[in-house]
This record gives C-alpha cells, sequence and structure tokens, in this order.
C-alpha cells in the first residue's frame, strides 16, 4: 500500500496505541504492507480514506538488492524531495503529458457511473495519484512534467487499479474494460511532446502552488472543482440552495478556498467547498466559520448552525479549516459563545 496522505491513517473499531501511531506511515510516498487485520481495519473506513492509497498486491518476497546498485537512488530520491519542499516548484505539463492526463481523469467519470458506489470510490483519485507521482518524476529531474513521466506514473497506477480489483472482490471485466479504455486513449495520444512553461523554483507571494505562473488553474486544480461539483450536483453544503438557471448552463455553484489562495490555500478538494454565492461571500468574509467537527458557525449572530454537508468521498483537510478559522475569529472584537475554545484561546 502506498498512502499520499499528511497524517496518521484513520481506524475504525481499534484502540489507538501511540507505538503503532509512530510506526505507521503519516507522509506521501510511503511503502508498506499491512497486516490482514489493518487491511479489514483499512476497508472498513470510507471512500475519502480508501481513494488516498494506492493498494499493490505482493507478487512475491523481495529480493535483495546487489551491492553494485548501492544507494545512490535513496540520495538522488531524497534530493528531489528536499529541492521540492525547499523551493516549492510551480511545475508545468507539456501539451502532451496535459492530454495523457486527461484521458487517466476522463475514466474516473467512468468509474464512477459504471461500477459500484462501494467499489468505485477506491478509484476517485487515481487521476490524482497519476498526477502525483509524474510530478515527483519530474523534480527529481529538475524539467516540467512530460509524457514519458506520465506513462511512467500510469504504468504503477494501473497495476494499483488491477490489484485492488483483485483484492476487493469487484467486478473485474468492467474495471479491466476501462483500464484498457485509458490504455486506448493514450496511444492515440500525438508524440509530439510539445513547449511547457518553465518550471518557477520560487513561487511569487499570493500565487498557490496549484496555479500556474499566468494565474490560472493546472489541469489538477480544474479537476478538483469539477469533481467537486459533481459530488455535490452544485448544492451548496452549507444551505443546500441549488440554483438553476436557464439553458445551456442549467444549475450554478462556486469552489470556495477554505485557507485563501493568498495564504497558500492549494487547488485541492480537501481544500475546497463547493458553496452558492451567497454562502460563499459569508464564508469568505468570516461571516460562516466551521468548527473541527465541521459545524458551521454564523459568527455574525453568534450562534451554532448544521452540520457541514459533506460527500462521503470528501476529504477535508482540518488544518485548512483551523487556519480559516482562527483567521476569522483573532479580528472579532466580541469573544463569540459558540465558540468557548476559541474563546479562551485567543
Amino acid at each position: 500500500m502506498a498512502w499520499d496522505g499528511r497524517h496518521i491513517i484513520p481506524t475504525r473499531g481499534f484502540r489507538r496505541h501511540r507505538s503503532a501511531e509512530r510506526t505507521a506511515p503519516p507522509h506521501v510516498g510511503a511503502l508498506w504492507t499491512p497486516s490482514l487485520k489493518a487491511w479489514r481495519g483499512f476497508l472498513s473506513t470510507d471512500a475519502a480514506t480508501w481513494s488516498r492509497v494506492l493498494h499493490l498486491a505482493q507478487r512475491s518476497a523481495p529480493a535483495p538488492l546487489a551491492s553494485a546498485s548501492s544507494d545512490r537512488w535513496q540520495h538522488d530520491l531524497a534530493g528531489a524531495y528536499r529541492w521540492a519542499f525547499h523551493t516549492r516548484p510551480c511545475l508545468t505539463y507539456t501539451p502532451r503529458a496535459g492530454e495523457l492526463l486527461d484521458a487517466v481523469c476522463e475514466a474516473e467519470d467512468r468509474w464512477d457511473t459504471a461500477v459500484p458506489e462501494k467499489h468505485g470510490g477506491f478509484f476517485l483519485r487515481v487521476g490524482d495519484h497519476v498526477s502525483r507521482m509524474a510530478g515527483a518524476l519530474a523534480a527529481a529531474e529538475r524539467t516540467a512534467i512530460h509524457g514519458t513521466h506520465m506513462k511512467a506514473a500510469w504504468s504503477l497506477a494501473r497495476r494499483a487499479v488491477k490489484d485492488t480489483c483483485r483484492l476487493v472482490s469487484m467486478d473485474r471485466d468492467m474495471v479491466h474494460q476501462i483500464v484498457e479504455y485509458v490504455d486506448d486513449a493514450m496511444r492515440h495520444v500525438s508524440t509530439s511532446e510539445g513547449q511547457a512553461s518553465p518550471v518557477l523554483s520560487n513561487t511569487p507571494e499570493g500565487q498557490t502552488y496549484g496555479e500556474y505562473a499566468h494565474g490560472t488553474r493546472s489541469p489538477s486544480g480544474i479537476n478538483a472543482v469539477r469533481k467537486l461539483k459533481h459530488w455535490y450536483q452544485d448544492s451548496c453544503q452549507i444551505c443546500a440552495t441549488t440554483l438553476v438557471l436557464p439553458s445551456p448552463r442549467h444549475r450554478y455553484s462556486e469552489a470556495a478556498h477554505i485557507r485563501a489562495k493568498e495564504d497558500g490555500g492549494p487547488d485541492l478538494t480537501e481544500n475546497l467547498l463547493c458553496l452558492c454565492p451567497n454562502c460563499h461571500v459569508r464564508f469568505d468574509g468570516g461571516a460562516l466559520v466551521l468548527t473541527d467537527d465541521l459545524t458551521v458557525v454564523d459568527t455574525v449572530k453568534d450562534r451554532l448552525g448544521a452540520k457541514l454537508k459533506r460527500h462521503q468521498w470528501h476529504y477535508i483537510n482540518p488544518d485548512h479549516v483551523r487556519h480559516h478559522r482562527h483567521h476569522w475569529i483573532s479580528r472579532n472584537p466580541a469573544p463569540l459563545t459558540a465558540l468557548p475554545s476559541e474563546r479562551q484561546s485567543n
């Protein structure tokens, strides 16, 4: 298994021990073999957790590395991570890489409709996984993301999809049919790489990592918004309003950042809410904030509201929720009785 989250993997129905938390893989890129008990506990969680993991079936006992290979690759990988974390690069895609990623992302819609919901949840972030792995390969070479990076990333995600199908005992024919669809779509992408924007080593203030230099969203950012609105069918997560407009647009909603973009908020679903324009303005202006358990608080009326509507596949990063809440509560001239813990901490 390979976990892409920042935090300890959540479990359900298990007593949590500090020693277990220390050994659990908490960071991006972790690879480990779970026990049967841990695997069953993992399957008892929800799709927001399943989808953050690539499930790989072990083929055989790993052979020891030849001494000639040394540990050079480990130094190269560590160097790539240091460069990425210290410089915060804004990686760009070549046109060919973008088309290859589109082929993978389009398959997410097919899994969503063709596979039962309890199984489709395993695949809803496949495009994100491919994008991240391709980005890691590009970061190791200090280049833009090329088609070769994208195809290499898909080869690993492809194996994970097929292994997941076997490990969870789902409809192999349907899953394999969608995998073949992606393979075929990739074969029809032009072999001409095209020109990519240069890799930016220092992100200008106010520009998030999910954006290009000219300020528009990257392909992964656009995909995050599309995915978010599809989950909620343009219904507001706070007030449940769905705005219906004349054809051809039909429904309208807005993707609101929890942690503001100027504060480094990423264009990821974990930092986005699907809101109506009214709630979007109130949320951005601090009239609405969220508690850690995602209860809506009206700071103008000092009143607790209902819980935020959350799709089972929508993971919301608690760090972004706290950042937004603390940002606005610290500016409130009067303490809020609806948030006693905030009042004590300020």
